[in-house]
């Protein structure tokens, strides 16, 4: 297996590992404060673990980063 690929996380392991309310987690993303969703198929959604790292990392100056 890879090393280089990202896990996806769904939307409860991130509450759990961010300990943000789902409306919270919602309001930040539409906010840009925090990753946006990738979508997996249809109707599904989930979050990279480095991205969500990245943020856990200091969450009050988080930025997007630029697309390459």
């Amino acid at each position: 297996m890879n090393s280089d690929l990202d896990r996806f996380l769904r939307e409860a392991e991130v509450l759990e590992l961010t300990s943000l309310a789902r409306s919270t987690l919602w309001r930040e993303i539409k906010a840009k404060r925090f990753p946006k969703p990738v979508p997996i198929t249809p109707g599904r959604v989930g979050w990279r673990a480095s991205e969500v790292a990245r943020w856990q990392k200091c969450p009050t100056t988080w930025k997007p980063q630029e697309a390459a």
